[in-house]
């Protein structure tokens, strides 16, 4: 999902450049790139191979290729979609080895904030949205929280 997301949404980023929808997605593919060393450490620890296949990319190229005219209906789509993926995200949680809390705790918190910056989008808040992200990324500076490492208490 994650390789899935950062391809899509930085594909996207490139099309909608200088788009006023742009922020939102801009801000999006920040926190992929933020994401990316948590989640690939938890994937080498798991012995999970985080490399996107042919259809994730072919999937991710899809859903990026939308019309812009379509965007605001796209949005409200991965929006529905995002909250029941968080559902079960929340299912998996309380599956997850007790020794990678922390992350599986940030698993979920990131998720949260990918769906607020959505719900922003949605109902016109976008000057909302950097300010938002910013406190996540502060929060969560320097923290790799790697499954099985306690949670620096920066970020408790």
């Amino acid at each position: 999902n994650r390789a899935f997301a950062f391809m899509a949404v930085g594909r996207m980023v490139e099309r909608l450049d200088g788009d006023e929808r742009s922020l939102f997605w801009k801000t999006y593919l920040d926190l992929e790139i933020f994401n990316r060393p948590r989640y690939e450490a938890a994937a080498a620890v798991w012995g999970l191979d985080a490399a996107p296949g042919f259809f994730t990319k072919l999937k991710a190229w899809a859903v990026s290729s939308v019309p812009k005219v379509f965007l605001g209906l796209l949005l409200k789509i991965v929006y529905s979609e995002t909250l029941k993926y968080m559902e079960w995200l929340r299912e998996l949680s309380l599956e997850g080895p007790a020794d990678a809390r922390a992350f599986l705790d940030y698993m979920l918190a990131q998720e949260e904030m990918q769906i607020e910056m959505m719900r922003m989008a949605l109902s016109g808040r976008d000057s909302e949205i950097l300010r938002f992200a910013d406190d996540f990324f502060l929060k969560y500076n320097g923290s790799m929280l790697r499954p099985g490492e306690p949670m620096p208490r920066m970020c408790a």
